[in-house]
Order: structure tokens, then sequence, then C-alpha cells
């Protein structure tokens, strides 16, 4: 039997590691951040937060559904910020963003 060369086995088992990280990136929730997140600051804000509450108002049992965890028939602040995917810092800021020279010792 002849064997594989082991460029092609490591190449074989990094897709299956890499592959199931980057279809949970493009997950609904992803996919509803990056489509209401314009200015891409990592965060829901400003025009963002109205544009996300009028397409709540307009289709309440859309994409936004879930969110609305008090049933309330509105989107608050707190229900907004739970659209952002897992692994996003708070208020917009990128993972490692932050550290200095002198915080990394």
């Amino acid at each position: 039997m002849k064997k594989l060369p082991r460029s092609v086995v490591f190449v074989a088992v990094l897709g299956l590691v890499a592959l199931p990280g980057t279809f949970a990136a493009e997950g609904p929730k992803a996919k509803i951040f990056a489509k209401y997140d314009t200015n891409k600051n990592g965060a829901i804000d400003g025009d963002e937060v109205a544009a996300v509450r009028k397409a709540f108002a307009a289709e309440p049992k859309g994409e936004f559904a879930t969110y609305d965890k008090d049933h309330d028939g509105k989107l608050s602040d707190e229900e907004i910020a739970g659209i952002k995917p897992p692994g996003a810092k708070k208020d917009g800021e990128k993972k490692g963003a932050g550290k200095k020279k002198a915080d990394a010792k």
C-alpha cells in the first residue's frame, strides 16, 4: 500500500481543524452584526442602533426576534449589545487591543 506524503496529511488535518471556526464566524449572529455594524468599529452604536430597532419594528418575528429576551416587542440597549458575536470585545475593542508593551510583562 502506498503512503501519502506527510504534507498532504498535514494539509488535510489542518483543513479539518480550520473549517469549524470558519463556519462559526459566519453564523447568524455574526451575519446580523456584520450587516448592521456599518462603520465596522466592532459595536452597534449610534445610527446603527436606530437601524436595528427600525428593522425589528418592521418585522418583529424576523432576524431579531430571539434577541428580544423580555418579549416586550422592543430591543433595549442590553438586548442589542447581545447581538455581538462570540469572541468580540466590548465597546468595539479588537482582540488584544489596548495591551501595551509594559502590560505584556
